[in-house]
């Protein structure tokens, strides 16, 4: 899968691609990373400028449409663009395996106060938030797209099953209590239907712990 992104920072992504299973990935040829630096694109006549004070006043500034929209031109492939903003559409497990089921995907990344409305007006094809928050920039919104849909990508995990049965596959729906090596430590004891070997018991065990969390009931 090939991921474009447009941001002001290139090297924030460095670390994240160079450990873990991204890291495998690449060497895997699983994904693609494509950036472009805004800066690259600003207007010559404005200085290497890609923001000014919004029209109408206010505090802020503002990431100007030009820079993007030619950013956003020179990628060599046409996928579909996502702008990371607080008033997009909140991101959710069945969107991110939509989206991972897709050849390639450009993501642009906000700063500052905003971006220009004319962006999300006719240059993007999603708005995307993940959650009801601000932060400084929108690569790390980016980063957290970019994690849930790289590691749904075929061969990406160890384990072709590990996301069968996590929190949030089926809607609505969070993962049973996940236990390992020692069966005590400090007193605290591992469910002992886990020890027991009984496949059924144990199957029923987990359905029942994820019915109580995702009802909020806490685990008794």
């Amino acid at each position: 899968m090939v991921f474009q992104i447009v941001t002001l920072f290139p090297e924030r992504y460095r670390y994240f691609l160079e450990s873990g299973l991204p890291s495998r990935g690449l060497k895997k040829a699983l994904l693609e990373l494509r950036f472009r630096q805004l800066r690259h694109f600003a207007d010559p006549k404005r200085g290497g400028r890609v923001d000014d004070l919004p029209y109408g006043g206010g505090p802020g500034m503002v990431l100007e449409v030009g820079p993007i929209h030619r950013a956003l031109g020179s990628f060599p492939e046409k996928h579909p663009v996502v702008l990371f903003t607080p008033r997009g559409q909140r991101l959710n497990q069945k969107m991110v395996r939509s989206f991972s089921e897709l050849p390639g995907i450009t993501l642009v990344s906000g700063y500052f106060e905003g971006v220009d409305e004319r962006v999300a007006e006719h240059l993007v094809d999603y708005q995307i938030s993940i959650g009801d928050f601000v932060l400084n920039s929108g690569d790390a919104a980016a980063l957290c797209f970019l994690e849930s849909v790289m590691r749904l990508l075929p061969g990406f995990m160890g384990s072709s099953q590990s996301h069968i049965e996590e929190s949030h596959e089926t809607e609505g729906m969070l993962e049973y209590p996940q236990y390992t090596r020692p069966p005590e430590y400090q007193g605290w004891q591992v469910p002992p239907v886990l020890l027991s070997g009984d496949h059924g018991k144990i199957a029923h065990w987990r359905k029942e712990s994820s019915d109580r969390i995702s009802r909020g009931i806490l685990l008794e």
